[in-house]
């Protein structure tokens, strides 16, 4: 496993651990995704594709504006989809949609079921953590960067050298 496949999987880590505990996605590291994309394809071992993958990430980032406009999700999932979608290409896009449509509503429902049954059979005296407030959003970023770590599992990623 190289380094670049060790940063992206501590990267989507990260978010998961910044969206829980924060409902933030830093920019900082959408970028450093963003920018390690180009080392990722001159350093692949096959020829990647980078101008579809480039029509994927606009394509994603046009929906993700509406997505957006209608304040369905949150703009640090939206930046992370559209930096995702780069790196998934056309190849495997198809497959990072479902799967992050499948997790987020999956995530959506336990959440929502968490919310209204954790406050009746448990009792405490301090406040329930943020996430598990009803009321709060949902943090999709979750889901978006599951749904990464598993094509990257997969072998799905095709900068990263693998088979797809």
């Amino acid at each position: 496993m190289g380094i670049i496949t060790i940063y992206l999987i501590f990267s989507m880590l990260a978010v998961i651990f910044f969206d829980v505990t924060r409902y933030i996605i830093p920019n900082w590291l959408v970028a450093s995704l963003l920018i390690l994309y180009p080392v990722a394809v001159m350093m692949s071992p096959q020829v990647i594709d980078w101008k579809m993958a480039l029509i994927a990430m606009a394509g994603v980032f046009a929906v993700g504006y509406i997505v957006f406009s209608m304040r369905w999700m949150g703009g640090g999932d939206i930046k992370l989809m559209t930096v995702c979608a780069l790196w998934t290409g056309v190849s495997a896009l198809a497959d990072f949609i479902f799967i992050t449509a499948i997790l987020g509503g999956l995530f959506a429902v336990s959440l929502w079921v968490a919310r209204k049954w954790l406050p009746i059979y448990i009792k405490r005296e301090k406040p329930w953590p943020r996430i598990l407030r009803e009321g709060e959003p949902v943090p999709y970023g979750v889901a978006i960067s599951i749904a990464m770590l598993l094509l990257i599992s997969g072998g799905k990623i095709l900068a990263l050298g693998a088979g797809g």
